[in-house]
């Protein structure tokens, strides 16, 4: 069953303001792969969609859009300003009931498919899409950091200080999604693209706070400076010059698996 990680009001906030967006190339892959396979572009559907951060690049390319996420307090946080955008609550197995069968021409599900039950998943799936459409199953990987320092530090907080408070499931992040396939013969995978951001010290270490493991921490230990201390190292080792704001160059790799539902 999807889980509710990000469903508290205070992290569904984080979520929203500091998680990276992906960049216009990864939606222009996924675009290039529907058109190369006779797309109609009519219509997208965005499972896992949290609070519309993928979402709302897809109304480029698709004449409508919907998101579906389980958590109501995610979806309050979507995008409402767009006409060809909407959001549903619900399950990621079963969200065709709120998708009419064989309409969609895309699914897709961003950093989210390692929460759900993927043969329930891939059955509504299945149902919705017209035969020709696409599925698309993406994420990313942990960050690195242009300061190598910096980087030790922000990797001994991953893997040492929140050891023990990611869920399980965090290890298909680690690996890529390699444990993972598509239900449509000759689908493949892409690893050619990434995320670039250059963020302040305050922006990356919001993004800090908005990892589910940190979350899993605080409860166990609600007065931890751990990411003030995080934060102020930071901001001595990118001291930045008289007059300049301090900037913190970070990159995350992006993992695709991109399939095609048979046209008979």
């Amino acid at each position: 069953m999807s889980k509710r990680l990000f469903e508290a009001a205070k992290h569904a906030d984080l979520y929203a303001k500091y998680r990276p967006n992906y960049g216009e190339d990864i939606y222009e892959r996924i675009f290039n792969f529907c058109r190369d396979g006779g797309n109609c572009f009519k219509l997208a559907v965005d499972v896992g969609c949290g609070s519309g951060q993928s979402t709302k690049h897809l109304t480029r390319y698709f004449k409508q859009v919907v998101g579906v996420d389980v958590s109501p307090k995610q979806v309050e946080h979507a995008a409402s300003d767009v006409p060809n955008l909407k959001f549903e609550v619900g399950f990621a197995e079963s969200f065709s009931t709120v998708i009419p069968p064989y309409t969609a021409d895309l699914v897709t599900i961003a950093q989210a498919i390692h929460w759900v039950d993927t043969g329930r998943f891939y059955g509504e799936v299945d149902k919705v899409l017209r035969p020709g459409g696409a599925v698309v199953v993406y994420g990313y990987g942990n960050c690195t950091l242009d300061n190598p320092q910096a980087q030790e530090i922000i990797s001994k907080f991953y893997w040492g200080t929140l050891k023990g408070y990611w869920d399980d499931k965090r290890d298909h992040i680690n690996s890529h999604y390699r444990e993972f396939s598509l239900p449509y013969q000759g689908f493949f995978r892409d690893e050619s693209l990434k995320i670039s951001k250059e963020w302040t010290v305050d922006q990356f270490v919001g993004y800090l706070a908005s990892w589910s493991g940190w979350q899993s921490y605080l409860k166990a230990h609600p007065s931890a400076s751990d990411l003030e201390n995080i934060r102020q190292t930071l901001a001595t080792l990118y001291k930045p010059s008289a007059g300049e704001e301090s900037k913190v160059n970070i990159s995350w790799p992006v993992f695709m698996l991109l399939g095609q539902k048979p046209k008979d």
